[in-house]
């Protein structure tokens, strides 16, 4: 039996809200265990590297996008006006829409 790759999951959230992804990861960790996803978020980023390319970049590549909604998320200009608008734009494109579909 051919088993497939993880599926990618990008974690966008706001870092007042870390404690809450952090929790969130230990429910999902079953299911990384089994080889079915793979977590990214931008605690990962190594330094030294371009913090917002890699984000764009794994933001693109995620099979799964989960936005962190809160109020603090919100008030982020970064979360809600780069990385939220990305996540929808990308599922869109991928869909057949367009940016004119809204």
């Amino acid at each position: 039996m051919h088993k497939s790759a993880p599926l990618e999951v990008f974690y966008s959230y706001a870092h007042e809200d870390e404690t809450l992804r952090d929790e969130l990861e230990k429910h999902l960790k079953l299911l990384q265990r089994q080889g079915l996803i793979s977590n990214w978020h931008d605690r990962r980023i190594e330094p030294g590297r371009d913090w917002a390319a890699e984000i764009d970049s794994h933001s693109r590549s995620a099979d799964i996008v989960l936005l962190l909604v809160s109020a603090d998320f919100i008030s982020s200009d970064y979360c809600y006006g780069v990385e939220m608008m990305e996540a929808q734009e990308t599922k869109r494109t991928e869909a057949g829409g367009t940016k004119r579909d809204k």
